[in-house]
């Protein structure tokens, strides 16, 4: 039996392997094409950022090759009648779909890690290889740092004369939760510090306003400093609530259980997290459909004649079943990240339609051994 459960893994490793190289390829040509284009770069820094965007490819390569996987080397035991003789020396199906079922299980695994780990860590130093690689390659410059470790984990920027932190930041009222703003003067030495719960933007004044706010002055003097509450006070940043959506937009950095963390201290705070959950969830999701796809090509199983398979219909279904996959899961995601359906319906509606179809399958073949 060990010799079997060799074979198919191996055959089906094969063609894993095999789709993975195919369709990095062809994301690869596209991806530099478009990247060469551009005025603004360098070739160098063009191939370092793909180089740094292939963990996020993983979510539409891995799935769909798991798919390819089983369908095609399913095919390749039908077509020289290994599967009938698997089946027909007592090796049920049941076996089969669990030796597939392990195999994904570990592709999903991976899958995961990379989601969790590998993609944010790539993000996070796009902007350390190029110099502006936010800003040259998504018209978008990420200006937030985040100490995800020690204490606060809060959202941390520097400009020219002040440190600034923040837990939060609500998008939808423009207020930023738990200010803390560290002034200096011109030889680097704090002179000042302001803290406060949250702080709103006054449109018609084009300012930030703090409130209950604990003001500390004079730091860089001789005497003792001047410390005192203010009823209102004006918060002296020069950033605007789009600076701010620039600086949220670092979220992308946060490994996987950091950003579980700040979805969690986002939701006490009582901001809409739809956008990050989906964000996070995602990455579950891109996980779970590695075994979905592998089982729900392996169907084909259930009939062992070669005679039911068709190379060309496989090339076909691939092509249609893969650019219908990638439109149809982007839609439903960006849908999530609007607010305009449930992050758990966006994220994991089409895995629970394969997963129904996937169902009612095995219930109609529950009779074959």
């Amino acid at each position: 039996m060990s010799i079997i459960r060799t074979l198919i893994t191996r055959e089906w490793l094969k063609f894993f392997a095999g789709s993975i190289i195919v369709l990095f390829l062809l994301l690869t040509v596209a991806n530099l094409i478009s990247g060469f284009l551009r005025m603004n770069v360098t070739p160098l820094e063009v191939i370092i950022n793909h180089i740094l965007e292939i963990p996020s490819y993983s979510k539409l390569i891995i799935p769909v090759s798991c798919l390819i996987a089983s369908l095609f080397s399913i095919n390749k035991l039908k077509s020289r009648n290994e599967l009938t003789a698997i089946f027909a020396s007592g090796y049920s199906r049941k076996k089969f779909f669990y030796d597939l079922i392990l195999v994904s299980v570990q592709v999903a695994t991976v899958q995961l890690l990379i989601g969790f780990y590998l993609e944010p860590f790539a993000k996070a130093h796009k902007n350390i290889l190029i110099s502006d690689g936010e800003g040259k390659f998504r018209n978008l410059k990420g200006k937030g740092l985040r100490s995800s470790t020690i204490g606060s984990g809060k959202i941390w920027y520097k400009s020219d004369d002040y440190f600034f932190s923040f837990s939060t930041y609500d998008k939808a009222k423009d207020i930023i939760k738990d200010v803390t703003l560290y002034k200096f003067d011109e030889k680097s030495v704090l002179t000042e510090i302001i803290s406060a719960r949250e702080a709103a933007f006054d449109i018609k004044n084009d300012f930030w306003l703090v409130s209950s706010a604990k003001h500390t002055k004079d730091l860089n003097k001789q005497n003792f400093p001047i410390k005192a509450t203010s009823a209102t006070l004006k918060l002296p940043i020069n950033e605007k609530p789009s600076d701010f959506k620039e600086i949220e937009a670092d979220i992308t950095t946060l490994n996987g259980v950091d950003l579980l963390n700040y979805i969690r201290k986002l939701n006490k705070s009582g901001i809409n997290t739809n956008e990050y959950t989906v964000l996070f969830l995602e990455k579950l999701s891109s996980s779970l459909i590695c075994i979905i796809f592998t089982l729900v090509a392996a169907i084909s199983a259930f009939n062992p004649n070669r005679r039911s398979s068709s190379f060309g219909k496989n090339i076909g279904f691939v092509f249609v079943f893969t650019i219908l996959y990638w439109l149809v899961n982007s839609y439903f995601v960006e849908l999530g990240v609007n607010s305009k359906i449930n992050p758990y319906v966006s994220t994991f509606g089409v895995p629970l339609v394969f997963l129904l179809f996937l169902i009612t399958n095995f219930l109609n073949h529950r009779k074959l051994k």
